[in-house]
Order: structure tokens, then C-alpha cells, then sequence
């Protein structure tokens, strides 16, 4: 049976929900490793996740899982697809130690990076809170283009 995500993983900084949710800027290296650094801390005893470095063109990020050097280049268009696209190649490369990374939005304003077990992802493929990795109906749950009152 698949757990709550509501206070799972990690809260992003709300700035992130605006720029990846509502499409308020875009999401390059410098948001992909605004998921990983916190995502290293998360996979602490399960396996390694670091050496974090974004490329100073913010179009390709660099870690290591247990110590495999793994780059991984980030779209700077739409946030969402840039978003959608950086958590399935990162869950390609999560794949050799059996986990899998999702963002999930449990109430509007907040957004969370969630380290899963591969095996269970399946058990959210209909959860409106999951947003990525996509083929989910948590993309339609929100309105984009909304202003952010932050501004």
C-alpha cells in the first residue's frame, strides 16, 4: 500500500513551486541541484549522492551515485518540461541502486523532492499529488500562469 507523500522527502523553497508549478522562470542546473544536494542527504544509508556542481551556463549538472560520475544535461525552456525531463533521466541513472526521485505537491505553494523505493513507484501512477516523473494527473490539478503574490 503506498505511504502519504504530503510530509514526505523534503520541502523546496517556495520560490521552486513557482518556477517549476506555475511556470515563473525556468528550471536549469541551478534547480537540478537545488534537488540533489537535498536529495544526497535523503539517500544517506541507502546509497551516495554527491559531488553536486552545476555548469556555469546552467545547461548541465554533475554528481556521483555511489561514485559513478553522471552528468546530466537540463533544458532552460518551459520550467514543467525542463522539471519533467531532469526527474526521468534522473531516475534512469537512480535505477542501478533501485530508487526512484518524484516531486509531489501535497496543497498548493509547496513542493517536495521524494526519494522512493523503484519498486513501489508504480503504487502512485494515479496519485494527483505526484507531478513528476509525468504521465500523472498532478499537472492538471494546478492553474499555471497564476501571479505570485511573493512579487
Amino acid at each position: 500500500m503506498a505511504s502519504d507523500l504530503t510530509s514526505a522527502g523534503f520541502a523546496f523553497d517556495p520560490d521552486w513551486y513557482w518556477r517549476i508549478v506555475e511556470g515563473d522562470g525556468t528550471f536549469g542546473a541551478a534547480a537540478a541541484r537545488a534537488c540533489l544536494i537535498p536529495l544526497g542527504t535523503l539517500a544517506h544509508g541507502r546509497f551516495e549522492l554527491d559531488a553536486v556542481e552545476a555548469v556555469a551556463d546552467d545547461r548541465i549538472v554533475h554528481f556521483r551515485i555511489n561514485g559513478a560520475a553522471i552528468a546530466i544535461e537540463v533544458g532552460i525552456w518551459c520550467a514543467r518540461a525542463s522539471a519533467d525531463r531532469f526527474v526521468m533521466d534522473l531516475n534512469r541513472h537512480l535505477r542501478r541502486v533501485d530508487h526512484a526521485f518524484a516531486l509531489v505537491v501535497p496543497r498548493r505553494y509547496e513542493l517536495r523532492g521524494v526519494l522512493l523505493p523503484r519498486s513501489i513507484l508504480a503504487e502512485y501512477d494515479r496519485d494527483p499529488f505526484l507531478i513528476a516523473p509525468s504521465v500523472r494527473p498532478g499537472w492538471r490539478r494546478f492553474a499555471s500562469g497564476t501571479r505570485n503574490p511573493q512579487t
